[in-house]
C-alpha cells in the first residue's frame, strides 16, 4: 500500500470530522516549534494573541496552551495563532505550549506568567 499524502482534506484533530485511527498508510509529520511570541505575560495585561514559530504547521494544525487545545489559525507567513484571554490567568505560573498533528505532538516550549511588579522584586539598587 503506498503512503496517504498529508494533510488530508478532512480534520484529523478535535472537533473530528473523520474517526481516529488515521487511515492505513497515513504519514503525519510531527510539528516542531522553533519559537514563540511573546514568551510570556505579566498579570494583568490585557489580552493578545501568541504566535508560534516553527516547521509541519498546517490548517489542520492544533497549539495547545497548558495542556488545552486551543482554537487555532494557520497565518499566510506559516505561523500558528491563539488568543490568549488573560481574564482566565490569575497568578504566576510556567505552562508549555505544544503543537499537534492528530497523534503528532511537537517539542514543548515554556510560557511564562509574572505577578505584576516581580521585575522589580530582588534586584539590588547602586549606590552612588
Amino acid at each position: 500500500m503506498t503512503d496517504t499524502p498529508f494533510p488530508y482534506t478532512v480534520s484529523v484533530n478535535e472537533p473530528q470530522t473523520v474517526s481516529l485511527p488515521l487511515p492505513q498508510g497515513a504519514v503525519v509529520p510531527k510539528p516542531s516549534i522553533t519559537s514563540i511570541e511573546p514568551d510570556g505575560a505579566t498579570i494583568g495585561d490585557p489580552s493578545f494573541t501568541l504566535y508560534v514559530t516553527g516547521e509541519n504547521f498546517f490548517a489542520d494544525s492544533v497549539l495547545m496552551f497548558a495542556g488545552q487545545d486551543e482554537p487555532t489559525t494557520l497565518n499566510e507567513d506559516g505561523t500558528l495563532s491563539t488568543g490568549i484571554n488573560m481574564d482566565v490567568w490569575h497568578g504566576a505560573d510556567v505552562l508549555k505550549v505544544a503543537v499537534k498533528n492528530g497523534p503528532e505532538v511537537s517539542n514543548e516550549v515554556d510560557f511564562t506568567f509574572t505577578e505584576a511588579g516581580a521585575g522589580t522584586r530582588g534586584t539590588k539598587t547602586k549606590r552612588k
